[in-house]
């Protein structure tokens, strides 16, 4: 059975490869904010090896898309602040979009 200090440092890790504000884990993981916040606290005084965030590219698996005809327009567009532009067409899944954008 773990101790309380194992469940929050596991959970300390997760928060930081997910790269989410303390608020917004503490909501996804039905957890007290000040408790939370205490625990990121002591073990930032302890010098707890920060876990690096994930950079670089996720693969996002996509069913093969239908022929687009060429004059079909898009039924949404995201540009980044890059200049990177991505079109989709035909019906549009918000958890796709989610996938992303984050």
């Amino acid at each position: 059975m773990k101790t309380e200090t194992e469940k929050m440092r596991e959970l300390y890790d997760q928060w930081q490869t997910q790269g989410l504000s303390k608020q917004a884990f503490c909501n996804q993981n039905g957890m007290g904010y000040h408790k939370f916040n205490y625990w990121v606290k002591k073990f930032r005084r302890e010098n707890v090896p920060i876990v690096a965030a994930p950079r670089g590219f996720s693969q996002i698996l996509v069913q093969k898309p239908a022929l687009i005809e060429q004059n079909q327009q898009a039924l949404a567009a995201i540009t980044f602040p890059s200049g990177a532009r991505i079109e989709l067409f035909g019906s549009l899944d918000a958890s796709f979009i989610k996938k992303l954008l984050l």
